[in-house]
């Protein structure tokens, strides 16, 4: 089936929606004072924000059709990509190397936006096939 320009057109609308709300989300995560456990609620809006804009980026090329699991995809690209995401969280529980490297290189520079837009996008192309 061949996506015509009213499908883009839906897509560029939601893609700004998804901004706008996006943001709101985070400054109301932003703005709550306590944690959840010991994992702060701005590191876990940010988590949320990119991974379901990862998400929403893999409509980009269609939706969904049908269930595929592509194993290469899967354990190569969203597994890797998943634990570079939750590693803040993790090294908060347990003591993990490189945390200060990681926190230089990839939380000073908004590394969290990346690897959750890699983390949705490899989840959704790793599942599903699109139109």
């Amino acid at each position: 089936m061949k996506k015509g320009y009213f499908y883009y057109f839906l897509w560029m609308v939601g893609a700004l929606l998804l901004v706008y709300y996006g943001n709101r989300f985070l400054d109301i995560m932003a703005q709550k004072n306590d944690s959840l456990g010991k994992v702060d609620y701005t590191l876990i809006g940010k988590i949320i924000y990119a991974f379901i804009f990862g998400i929403y980026l893999s409509l980009l090329n269609g939706i969904p059709n049908r269930r595929k699991f592509h194993r290469p995809l899967f354990f190569f690209v969203f597994l890797p990509s998943f634990l570079l995401l939750i590693y803040p969280i993790i090294s908060l529980y347990v003591t993990l190397p490189y945390n200060s490297l990681y926190n230089e290189h990839v939380a000073k520079w908004s590394g969290y936006f990346f690897f959750g837009l890699l983390t949705g996008l490899g989840f959704m192309k790793s599942l599903f096939i699109t139109r």
